[in-house]
């Protein structure tokens, strides 16, 4: 299957500016302040973020495959971001929760559908992106 790399790469960043860092501090909270409500509103937070990164993705893809455009960028991200967590978690001699990172993962993989859809709705409808 082929990518349009502009389109993971512009989708990519926007997950990153959105979903990265209230993924580390939803992280934070859940390592530190267990009985926080924090660390869920975060999380949905991320979850958002990944939806409008997938949906840009599939929104700028060229290619008629917005889903498979979409569940790549938020599952590309995430990995990315996760292994650099995890990583400095190793060296620090941190626990790795890897339960909790592979349903993380599902559930990123599941906004990255839903971003898909949304940016295959738009285009549907006509409403292309400037060039």
């Amino acid at each position: 299957m082929k990518f349009d790399v502009r389109a993971l790469r512009e989708g990519a960043l926007v997950a990153l500016m959105f979903a990265a860092p209230l993924t580390v501090v939803a992280l934070v909270f859940f390592d530190n302040n267990k009985g926080s409500g924090w660390a869920g509103l975060l999380t949905f937070g991320a979850f958002i973020g990944f939806v409008i990164g997938a949906g840009q993705a599939a929104w700028r893809q060229e290619l008629n495959t917005p889903l498979a455009h979409g569940i790549v960028t938020a599952g590309g991200v995430f990995i990315a971001v996760q292994g650099v967590i995890v990583i400095g978690k190793l060296v620090a001699g941190s626990d790795v929760h890897w339960a909790r990172i592979f349903f993380s993962l599902s559930l990123t993989l599941l906004a990255g559908l839903i971003g898909g859809t949304l940016g295959s709705s738009l285009n549907k409808r006509g409403v292309r992106p400037s060039r």
